[in-house]
Parts: C-alpha cells; sequence; structure tokens
C-alpha cells in the first residue's frame, strides 16, 4: 500500500484497470461526477491528493445544494 503522500502508479499500488473501478465507486460513495479537469490535476495521483479532490467537490456539492 502506498502511503499517503506517494504516487500510487510509482508505488504499482493502482493500475489502470483499478482506477477505472476506483472512480465510478468514489462517484456513487460522494454523490458527484468526476470531471476531465480533475483527471489531469496533478494530485490525481495520490491518496491524499485524491482524497483533497473528493473533498473540494463534496464542500462545492453542499454549498450548491443550500
Amino acid at each position: 500500500m502506498p502511503l499517503r503522500d506517494e504516487n500510487f502508479f510509482d508505488a504499482d499500488a493502482l493500475d489502470s484497470e483499478r482506477l477505472m473501478e476506483m472512480i465510478p465507486a468514489l462517484e456513487v460513495r460522494f454523490g458527484f461526477m468526476f470531471g476531465p479537469h480533475d483527471f489531469q490535476d496533478r494530485r490525481f495521483v495520490s491518496i491524499a491528493g485524491v482524497a483533497e479532490i473528493v473533498h473540494e467537490r463534496v464542500q462545492a456539492l453542499s454549498i450548491s445544494r443550500e
């Protein structure tokens, strides 16, 4: 398992197939859809980075629903 800030591709912890499983699981769990800009975000290579992106998207949803 990669460290929180370690690139999970470099650590061989995630390949493209597993990434394609992770993305919809996160979208369903947190109620949003990743956009193309999310996949270009440099943070989208680590656990911490993906967590930050998810947090930002969930916060944005909360604000837009108020």
